[in-house]
Formats: C-alpha cells, sequence, structure tokens
C-alpha cells in the first residue's frame, strides 16, 4: 500500500516539475533578449540561469522524495480531498482497510463511499465481524446500487489482514438482514455456497431490497419454497435467480414465478423436486424467459420440456444434462417453437438421436454451443445436418459419442461452421482416426 501512494506521488511530483518548467519557460525567454540587449553589463549568460533553474528544480526534487509519505508535514498531507479520494480509488480492498488504520483522515478517505462501490471480496477468503457488516453497508447506502457482494469458503482470519469484511459460509441471518436494511438499492447479490443463508433472509430481502434484480443462492441447502414465496412478493423486479441445490419444489416455483414475471434467467441445477408441472408453471408466467438449466432434474419428462418451448419462444440457452427420460420429441418441439435458441447442454441424454438434432439443427440455424457428451445414439448424420444449417457453430462436444467417425467429422470441415468453429472435443471415440486429425490440419 505504500509503495502504491509513493508511486502514485512520484507521478503528482513529475508533473508538478512539468508545470513549474512551463511556467519558467516564458521567463527564460525574456531572459534571454535581456542578455542580448545588455551583454556588456556584466550579468550572467543564458547557460549561468539555465543552470541555477535546474540545479532549483533538482534540489525541490530531492526534498520532495526527502518528505515522509505520512504524517503532518507530508506533501500528501496538504493534497485537497478530491485529489487524495483519487489516489485512494487506486487501492485494493485489503490496502483500503490497513490505510484505514493510519489516521483518522486516512480512516474517512479509505472508507468513504466511493472506493466501494463495488464489493467483491471472494479472493481474499476472509471471516467477518458483524459491526463490519453493518458499517461497509452503511457507507453504500448513499450509492444506487452494491454491484456485487460475493460469497467465501473459508471462515478463518487471517492475520495478515486486520479488518476483515466479508461473509464467509456461516454468514447468518443477522448479518443479512442488517444489509438489507442499509442497501434497499442493491441489485446484485451473490450468497452462492453461505450455508447458513435461510429463509429468513430472502424474507428481509423481499422487505427490504425492492430494487433486486440478480439473487445467486445456488448451494444454500437451507433455502425451501417460503423463500420462494418472500421473493415473490416482495422482489417483483428479480430477472436473474439460481437456486441450484435448494430444496425447491413445485409450489415454490409457483409463488415465484408469479411474483417475478418478468424472470429472464432461471438456474435449477439439481433441484430433484422439479417437475413437469413446474416447468408449465415457468412457461405460462414467464413469457420472456431466455435460459433455463434443469441439469440433473430427473423428474422432467417431454411433456414438460413441450410446454415450456411453446410458451418461452425468446429461449436462447437451454440445459437439460443429465435429464435422461427426455426423448427427440423434446427436441422437435424446441426447433418448432424456439428459432433463437443458440447453446443446448444436452449431457447424458442417452435417448437422443439423429432424428431429434436434425430437426433441431434445421429449426434452430443460429447455434452457437452444443454439449452433446455421451449423447450415445448419434452419428453422422448429426454432424451432416449441422455442418449444413449452422454456420454460426463456435462449440461442439462429442465426447464418448462412439458412434461417430471420421466421415462426419469431414462434414463438419466441408460445411459452413468449420469458419467460426474454435472447440471440438473428440476424447472417447474410438472411431476417430488420424485421417480426422489431417483433416482439421
Amino acid at each position: 500500500m505504500g509503495l502504491t501512494l509513493t508511486r502514485l506521488w512520484s507521478v503528482w511530483v513529475a508533473r508538478a516539475r512539468r508545470r513549474r518548467l512551463r511556467s519558467r519557460s516564458s521567463s527564460q525567454r525574456s531572459v534571454a533578449r535581456s542578455h542580448s540587449d545588455d551583454s556588456s553589463s556584466g550579468r550572467g549568460s543564458i547557460a549561468d540561469e539555465s543552470m541555477f533553474i535546474d540545479a532549483s528544480d533538482s534540489l525541490w526534487l530531492q526534498h520532495t522524495r526527502e518528505m515522509p509519505i505520512l504524517g503532518r508535514g507530508s506533501p500528501v498531507a496538504s493534497l485537497p480531498q478530491d485529489l487524495l479520494l483519487r489516489i485512494f480509488s487506486f487501492l485494493d480492498v485489503v490496502s483500503l482497510g490497513r490505510a484505514a488504520q493510519v489516521s483518522r483522515r486516512w480512516h474517512d478517505l479509505a472508507l468513504h463511499g466511493s472506493n466501494w462501490q463495488r464489493v467483491d471480496l471472494f479472493e481474499f477468503q476472509m471471516a467477518i465481524e458483524g459491526y463490519v457488516v453493518e458499517q461497509m453497508s452503511k457507507r453504500t447506502l448513499s450509492l444506487f446500487l452494491l454491484s456485487s457482494l460475493s460469497s467465501l469458503f473459508s471462515s478463518s482470519i487471517s492475520s495478515s489482514i486486520p479488518l476483515p469484511l466479508f461473509p464467509p459460509p456461516s454468514y447468518n441471518y443477522t448479518l443479512s438482514r442488517k444489509f438489507c436494511l442499509n442497501c434497499p438499492h442493491m441489485e446484485k447479490l451473490i450468497l452462492s455456497k453461505c450455508v447458513r443463508i435461510t429463509d429468513r433472509s430472502c424474507e428481509s430481502l423481499s422487505k427490504n431490497c425492492l430494487n433486486l434484480l440478480h439473487l445467486n443462492l445456488s448451494s444454500c441447502r437451507s433455502i425451501t419454497n417460503k423463500s420462494c414465496e418472500h421473493l415473490g412478493e416482495g422482489c417483483n423486479r428479480l430477472e436473474h435467480i439460481d437456486l441450484s441445490y435448494c430444496t425447491v419444489s413445485l409450489e415454490g416455483v409457483e409463488q415465484l414465478v408469479k411474483g417475478c414475471p418478468g424472470l429472464r434467467h432461471i438456474i435449477l441445477t439439481y433441484c430433484r423436486e422439479i417437475d413437469d408441472a413446474s416447468l408449465k408453471l415457468i412457461g405460462k408466467n414467464c413469457k420472456r424467459l431466455l435460459s433455463l438449466d434443469i441439469k440433473g432434474c430427473k423428474r422432467v419428462s417431454d411433456r414438460g420440456v413441450q410446454a415450456l418451448s411453446e410458451d418461452c419462444c425468446e429461449l436462447e440457452s437451454l440445459s437439460v444434462s443429465n435429464c435422461d427420460t427426455l426423448t427427440d420429441a423434446s427436441l422437435k418441439k424446441v426447433a418448432a417453437h424456439c428459432h433463437s435458441l443458440r447453446i443446448l447442454e444436452a449431457t447424458s441424454c442417452s435417448h437422443f438421436s439423429d432424428v431429434g438434432f436434425q430437426a433441431l439443427a434445421t429449426g434452430c440455424n443460429d447455434l452457437q454451443r452444443m454439449d452433446l457428451e455421451e449423447c450415445s445414439l448419434i452419428t453422422d448424420q448429426t454432424l451432416s445436418s449441422l455442418a449444413l444449417n449452422c454456420p454460426n457453430l463456435q462449440s461442439l462436444a462429442l465426447s464418448h459419442c462412439e458412434r461417430i467417425t471420421d466421415n462426419g467429422i469431414r462434414h463438419l470441415v466441408g460445411g459452413a461452421c468449420f469458419e467460426t468453429l474454435q472447440v471440438l472435443e473428440l476424447d472417447n471415440c474410438p472411431l476417430i482416426t488420424d485421417h480426422t486429425l489431417e483433416m482439421l490440419r
């Protein structure tokens, strides 16, 4: 932190020196004219005057370098507050925490609200004290947005960081309530893997954070349908919700989507109680849905995906990986209604075949990324259809697709997508030989 301030101070000194030199340039020119007129009067030469100016500047620079960075007599102490805040804005959160303990003035500068517009301390993995959370939330109150509040994985306090600032997995209701009360303009909150977050935290959010747009509660295993009910009642502006690995079922989904019809991104990864009725409710209430992730929701069948596809025609991203009961009927319905689809993740959907993917390639020409790992029924016919109909394809995963051969890759190489294709995964495809490598080369 001290090194950072020293460098910033050196830059400021160099700029000040240039300004001094520019201000004296006019006086040098006037001195030169006077010497040309009175060269016989015994006055010094222009060279002597220039040497004097350079020497004075050198002494001034040496003096400023020897002056302390801290303390009342330091150059930093005499700078205006706007310039000091600008300098402090370049410090990371650890340096800000240390600077806050130098003096009262530095404490106010380091904890000024302008330095805490974005709060994301994921990398530091520190524990937290409740009063610190409360103070930090109060300082962000004057801002319009608390941009990002990420979660941590460890709960140990690092001795090298004397000011703990951020919630670990032990982040609890009392602390979350303080954030909610003091940050009514918060729009984005990430509490992933904060295992002690409960439904009471979501109740506080619904009462105090009415402008919330993005909420990540993934792996908060104490979150239940009650949280969905609270969010549906108060956070009606929600656009992005991540409830991965939470204990959520049809009842919670109903409360959530009816209260938040503007949802554009819904992530329900491995929410094992999600079923066809849940997808029907999502489609009925969230007509402008852009992405849906139901990976590992094994109770979902073709009927749920078909109902969703009919209502959510703007869908751009769909993940149905490990939904092993789905068949080509789902792909056909998606192809018929979701023409804007760009991303499909279908890992381990073992009942998908060439018939479904050919229909998808024909109906969704803007496909850019496809993960077909362990779709064991597909053959070269799928690759031929993708090469012919999907010119924007950038990533294609075919791992463990054991029926793919060199001939299928030849279709890709000669197809419209070969110019855009950047990632091609072919591990554990036993029929792929050196001929494929030669074609790709």
